[in-house]
């Protein structure tokens, strides 16, 4: 398992790319988790790595699990990507 993962603000796709580049030298039978429990704010710029991470991984079959904060499971599902990234609260949320 390889877990990615982001904290704070993310404002831009440069830090997202950052934080997804790991996922792209893994073994496609490696499981990712994007980890973006402790993001507070993610703007639409910031979240076009993760979805194009989501298809690379759909397309390779790569298990993919999306843990995110409650601001960033509200920012995905307004941007209408929950089937996409279909992220799920962090433990202590649920």
């Amino acid at each position: 398992m390889l877990i990615l993962g982001g904290a704070g603000d993310l404002t831009d796709t440069h830090a997202a790319e950052e934080i997804v580049a790991p996922a792209y030298a893994a073994d496609p039978a490696t499981a990712l988790v994007l980890d973006l429990a402790t993001v507070t704010y993610l703007t639409v710029e910031a979240v076009i790595p993760f979805v194009s991470l989501a298809h690379r991984c759909a397309a390779r079959e790569t298990s993919l699990r999306v843990v995110a904060s409650e601001p960033v499971r509200r920012k995905l599902t307004s941007l209408g990507l929950q089937p996409t990234l279909a992220p799920e609260p962090p433990p202590a949320e649920s």
